[in-house]
């Protein structure tokens, strides 16, 4: 296992943070440092969310990833990991992204999970996680890798904020009573054609799964959600890579619609 020092993890955050800024893209880091582990991972993680918040980004919710059991599969993850999600990069339904903005991106459609009280583990489960929804609602999340390809591990995903980069979400919330998550449908159109499908038992089997897992998760880190945050439950299809000018619409069975483009 490699030994990072505090000012390693620094310094790799800063890296992280300067390779967003430029669209420099950086080695993984998990070819500097073999073995890197998820803790590791996290340290880093949390040092770029206080350098977030030291110029002023305020956390409006939280992300998850690897909540497909195929996608653990294929990063050797035994877990999903979780990253935040901050004002700035929190778009509304239509909005227009700017390309040069990102580097290698791509969208993922996803349930979102709006906080009616505060959550915090451990030992939350899929009942109180459904009893502390206000409700659910579209998203589409963008994704953007810091990394020079894609042939990374999980804690390399985890230490760059789990890819996150900001989400899109749609105007409408929807109550969960009388929703069964797992059975919510949805359909990606990209430029006007339908590229995909899924639905929501894609994420960890049950999105308020997901919000179970994630309040036990940040537990352990000291943290816990917050009333009004929206979590973002993971991917219910394969990602789909942004080109410029591309057009993105994520339908949702009974939740409404999200777009996206990118000039």
């Amino acid at each position: 296992m490699a030994t990072l020092s505090d000012a390693d993890i620094r310094r790799v955050s800063d890296e992280l943070l300067a390779a967003e800024r430029d669209r420099r893209p950086v080695v993984a880091l998990s070819e500097r440092f073999p073995g890197l582990t998820q803790e590791q991972a996290y340290a880093i993680q949390l040092r770029t969310v206080q350098s977030r918040l030291d110029a002023g980004s305020r956390i409006v919710g939280v992300k998850v990833a690897f909540t497909n059991k195929s996608i653990q599969q294929e990063f050797g993850m035994g877990e999903p990991a979780a990253g935040f999600l901050f004002d700035s990069r929190t778009f509304s339904d239509g909005a227009v992204v700017p390309f040069d903005a990102l580097t290698r991106a791509m969208v993922e459609p996803e349930i979102g999970c709006v906080l009616g009280e505060d959550l915090k583990g451990p030992g939350v489960t899929v009942a109180m996680a459904l009893q502390a929804l206000a409700g659910v609602m579209p998203a589409i999340e963008i994704v953007d890798l810091r990394f020079k390809d894609w042939k990374v591990t999980g804690p390399d995903v985890t230490a760059d904020s789990d890819g996150g980069w900001g989400v899109v979400l749609g105007g409408q919330l929807t109550p969960v009573q009388g929703l069964d998550l797992r059975l919510i449908g949805c359909v990606l159109s990209k430029n006007g054609g339908i590229v995909s499908t899924g639905a929501g038992a894609a994420a960890l089997g049950n999105p308020a799964g997901v919000i179970a897992w994630v309040a036990n998760r940040l537990s352990s880190l000291g943290l816990g959600l917050r009333r009004g945050q929206v979590v973002i439950t993971g991917s219910l299809m394969k990602s789909e890579i942004i080109s410029r000018g591309d057009s993105f619409t994520a339908m949702y069975d009974r939740l409404g619609s999200v777009s996206v483009s990118f000039k």
